[in-house]
């Protein structure tokens, strides 16, 4: 299951630095969605797909200081200017989400609905401080 292949979300982003924060962050949200869909039993729950989408979590939120190191400007870019003012704090943030996808339990339902939460509450607060409010077709 290519949960990153083909998602890229242009929508009008000259600027290749921010389309790689894009690109990283429609990855996760794909990622997040099956599992999302499997806790609430919306989608069956299947342990591989699980796994992949646990896998991409883990590579992905490791990579989100990597990818936010540098303020590249796009005009669609939702990142807020405190993102690079406030360093360290955001890094916290990034490393928060990256020990909860790593501590994601996906042997079975019960384990992902009670180890998906933390990922979720990470990632919220992160936008919630660091991502203007913006278009539902990416997160950065």
């Amino acid at each position: 299951m290519a949960l990153a292949g083909g998602l890229s979300a242009n929508h009008g982003i000259s600027n290749h630095k921010v389309q790689a924060r894009v690109d990283l962050m429609v990855a996760q949200k794909a990622a997040l969605a099956v599992l999302t869909e499997m806790a609430s039993t919306r989608r069956p729950f299947n342990r591989d797909q699980a796994r992949a989408a646990r896998k991409t979590l883990k590579g992905t939120t490791e990579k989100i200081p990597k990818r936010f190191r540098r303020p590249h400007r796009d005009p669609h870019s939702l990142a807020k200017p405190a993102v690079w003012h406030n360093w360290d704090d955001f890094t916290r943030h990034a490393e928060r989400a990256n020990a909860a996808a790593n501590g994601l339990n996906t042997r079975t339902l019960v384990d992902l609905r009670r180890s998906l939460p933390a990922l979720i509450q990470s990632c919220t607060a992160c936008h919630d401080e660091y991502k203007e409010p913006g278009h539902e077709f990416t997160t950065h």
